[in-house]
């Protein structure tokens, strides 16, 4: 396999394996529209040659998300999408939007957040019926604005992550308990969303190969194995391979990558999952220099290599790297870009207005 060579990735046509990973730009307006910034940041990727733009995490319901980040909850949301996805296409790019849930309930008048401090008992049958609703609603409308495919996201913390989480997850019915319990309402989602938008319909999941939580009681790579092997058998078509969640051991954004065994640091689980799975495997996570992630690709089973920093500072690695500049990328792994105010490397001279 050779990273510029083109392929077939979860059923999607792409000129290479080189991915843009899901990377909140944190530029929507105070509704979760698509905003001229927004634009902006999409356009100047859509022009560095990467194989798959993996669209950012997106609200799929009213307050799923927290503010700054886009929604996708009503058919309103549909035009602004499908003018950043024509783009893409036009540059001759393939883009997948991430489904993602943050873990803000409604309960009658209230607004009730079960993410920090998660409590299941918050969480009714109904709640996870109305959720697994929205999923799929979210992705018929993302069929709609053109996009390939969309990711469901299931990591770093968020709703579907603690649900998976023997540490977080405390339920003693169908949705708690053992592994194909907890994951049961992933499967349900993914179901619900090939029944709306088609089997043929790419659906792709991130999923965390560890928690890298101090706490005995979490997800290890043993279980993510067990995961990926359900999700698997029930029809999903790739998993991107990631890790970590805010307030463990590791973040799922390690920062001081400067030498190149710093790099890569889901290589390894990522192997091990493709291993036992029969569908691709894309690997994420401290990319830094185009010689790792062909090694990546060679030696650790993966299909894909994807990439979330590095292209908040030079959107057009890809490029430069397919055009003989193969010097690492210049991300220095600071985590200045994890802005409230955007998305926009802390080097950059370039500010987005």
């Amino acid at each position: 396999m050779n990273l510029f060579e083109k392929t077939t990735i979860g059923g999607i046509e792409l000129r290479n394996r080189l991915m843009r990973s899901a990377t909140a730009t944190f530029m929507a307006d105070d509704k979760g529209y698509v905003t001229p910034r927004v634009k902006e940041v999409y356009r100047e990727l859509s022009e560095g040659e990467i194989g798959l733009i993996i669209f950012e995490d997106t609200g799929v319901g009213e307050n799923t998300l927290e503010s700054k980040h886009l929604m996708i909850g009503n058919d309103s949301y549909i035009n602004g999408y499908k003018e950043i996805v024509d783009q893409i296409h036009s540059n001759g790019g393939k883009t997948i939007i991430q489904l993602s849930h943050s873990g803000i309930l409604r309960k009658g008048d209230k607004m009730v957040d079960v993410t920090n401090g998660f409590d299941d008992r918050l969480i009714t049958k109904e709640d996870i019926s109305e959720i697994v609703e929205l999923y799929g609603n979210a992705a018929q409308r993302a069929k709609k604005a053109g996009f390939d495919g969309v990711q469901i996201h299931a990591a770093h913390g968020y709703f579907l992550t603690k649900f998976l989480s023997p540490f977080f997850n405390r339920r003693n019915d169908e949705y708690g308990g053992s592994v194909e319990k907890r994951a049961r309402v992933v499967v349900e989602i993914l179901n619900k969303i090939k029944a709306k938008c088609g089997t043929d319909y790419p659906v792709f999941l991130k999923l965390n190969s560890s928690d890298f939580m101090k706490e005995e009681n979490t997800n290890t790579l043993t279980e993510a194995k067990q995961i990926a092997i359900m999700l698997d058998k029930a029809g999903i078509d790739a998993i991107e391979v990631s890790g970590g969640v805010s307030g463990g051991v590791y973040g799922p954004a390690r920062n001081k990558i400067f030498k190149q065994e710093n790099e890569a640091y889901h290589k390894e689980n990522a192997s091990e999952i493709a291993k036992i799975v029969s569908v691709p495997v894309i690997v994420v996570g401290g990319f830094r220099s185009l010689e790792v992630a062909e090694e990546a690709l060679q030696e650790q089973n993966v299909e894909a290599i994807s990439l979330s920093r590095p292209l908040v500072r030079e959107p057009q690695l890809v490029k430069r790297w397919k055009n003989g500049d193969t010097s690492k990328a210049m991300c220095v792994s600071c985590n200045a870009c994890f802005n409230m105010d955007g998305a926009i490397c802390a080097f950059n001279k370039k500010k987005r207005a």
